[in-house]
């Protein structure tokens, strides 16, 4: 009876010891999608700010999955920042997710994904007056481009192996803009559905400029800080699936 007594007091303590140790090394519930931290940038048409609400498709997407996921979300726990803090962030965690991502090689094990979001060229823009015709990526060594720092177009201007003395990195639209005007840069890199609206929000005629040389075309993702549990970003991508599903059934529907 007293070997019985003594064996169940040592069962006791094993697992009053084991218990503490379970919940330390996690085994704790990673957190829901609307607790994460998300960010963007002003960056039309994807996702901007106009009248001080934030807008654009990609916004309309992050809403719709989250809720489809069942952790919905609103535009007030969205960080609007400039693209080179938000990237920052974004790789240093913790519980980060950055949108629009383009998704590059070079990124690749830098994040966790879900999407695509939606799909960009990546193009060179230049003053209509050079009349520049460029016709292999060689010949962009000869001349000043501009590119936001971390930012899709720095990364196809480094992968095409552009010097970088010839590359001007800036953290924000506006500055490149100007100091495309001022002649200061030669040409500039950016999103073709985008660089027309960043110049005029800069005071500049964007008419005045022109697509010279198309650098690449990827596809948009939310890229998710490498701390975020698998299941997390499981979700997120079951919510995209889920909402362009349905978009595309309402589509196939309107049209019968």
């Amino acid at each position: 009876m007293l070997a019985f007594r003594s064996l169940c007091t040592l069962i006791s303590v094993c697992v009053a010891l084991i218990a503490p140790l379970h919940a330390a090394t996690g085994m704790a519930e990673p957190l829901p999608l609307n607790q994460l931290r998300y960010i963007t940038e002003h960056s039309p048409p994807h996702n901007f700010v106009e009248n001080g609400e934030l807008q654009g498709p990609a916004v309309d997407l992050l809403l719709a999955a989250t809720a489809k996921a069942g952790s919905p979300l609103n535009k007030s726990d969205i960080l609007v920042q400039p693209w080179a803090r938000g990237y920052r962030n974004a790789l240093e965690g913790p519980n980060t997710v950055l949108f629009n991502t383009i998704r590059t090689e070079s990124r690749e094990t830098l994040f966790k994904w879900a999407g695509p979001t939606g799909t960009e060229r990546y193009v060179i823009v230049a003053p209509r007056k050079n009349n520049l015709h460029i016709k292999t990526a060689a010949e962009l060594s000869q001349y000043r481009i501009g590119a936001i720092r971390d930012d899709a177009g720095e990364y196809y201007l480094r992968e095409l192996e552009i010097p970088k003395h010839v590359i001007t990195l800036a953290n924000n639209v506006n500055y490149l803009g100007k100091m495309l005007k001022a002649g200061r840069i030669d040409m500039w890199a950016f999103g073709e559905d985008g660089w027309q609206q960043a110049l005029e929000d800069s005071g500049i005629d964007s008419k005045n400029y022109e697509v010279v040389y198309v650098l690449k075309t990827n596809d948009y993702y939310f890229a998710f800080s490498l701390d975020i549990d698998d299941k997390v970003v499981a979700a997120m991508q079951r919510g995209i699936d889920a909402v362009i599903e349905g978009r595309i059934k309402s589509s196939n529907d309107s049209k019968d």
